[in-house]
Parts: structure tokens; C-alpha cells; sequence
């Protein structure tokens, strides 16, 4: 009985956000809260569908961006993953916010970095204190 209550409530959660895309299409939040949940969920084809989607709405949105490589990462989908954190190193890179732009570029560089090498290898990209 609880597992049904909580498979209608993700349904009814997931219904919404979909309504909620339709309604405001051009909201990307709207996008990445319906991509997020496919995410959680684990449902990741329906996550890259919902990203792709955004992607196609918002092509230069760096978290959009971030969100399909990562999506495309967790499925297996390497080398695609690999092209989009490509994407989002160089456009991080050019963020007004220059804080958020340098993290952003060191999580993909590490995503990149596990993917070609299977270890995150980030002290390049970081300083170290002695």
C-alpha cells in the first residue's frame, strides 16, 4: 500500500513538472527541476530527453549544459558526456561570475578526467598549500 502511495505521488510529481515545462517553456528552471527528478529517480533516458530538451531551448545555458553531460555520464554514454563537459570547460571560462565559472570548470575537468583517465586529477586546477 505505501509503495503504490509513493509511486502516485512521483507520478503526480513528475506530472507536474511536465505541466509546469508546458506552461513556462521558457523558463529553463522549469526544464532542469523535470530533468533533475528523471535524474533522481534514476530514469535516465527520460533525464537526457528532458536536458536534450532544455539544450535545444537554451544551448548556451552552462547548467543545462553541465546537467546533460552529467546525465549522459551516469548512463554510460561516454563520449557523449566527454563533448558536452568539453563544452561547458570553455564556457565556463567566460562566466561573468568568475567564481562560479572556476568551479564549474573544475568539475568538468575532473568528469573529463575520469572518464579518459578514471581518476578525477585535479591538482593542476588547484593550488596547494604547504
Amino acid at each position: 500500500m505505501a509503495k503504490d502511495k509513493s509511486e502516485a505521488q512521483e507520478v503526480s510529481v513528475i506530472d507536474s513538472l511536465r505541466a509546469g515545462v508546458e506552461r513556462n517553456p521558457t523558463d529553463v528552471n522549469q526544464h532542469l527541476r523535470l530533468g533533475w527528478t528523471y535524474y533522481g529517480e534514476d530514469r535516465l533516458d527520460e533525464a537526457i530527453r528532458a536536458f536534450q530538451d532544455a539544450k535545444d531551448r537554451f544551448p548556451e545555458d552552462i547548467e543545462v549544459l553541465y546537467a546533460l553531460a552529467l546525465a549522459y555520464k551516469k548512463a554510460g554514454h561516454k563520449k557523449d558526456a566527454l563533448g558536452i563537459f568539453r563544452t561547458v570547460i570553455k564556457a565556463a571560462e567566460v562566466l561573468d561570475d568568475r567564481m562560479r565559472g572556476t568551479m564549474l570548470r573544475r568539475l568538468a575537468i575532473g568528469h573529463v578526467n575520469v572518464l579518459e583517465r578514471g581518476d578525477w586529477d585535479l591538482r593542476n586546477e588547484t593550488w596547494e598549500r604547504k
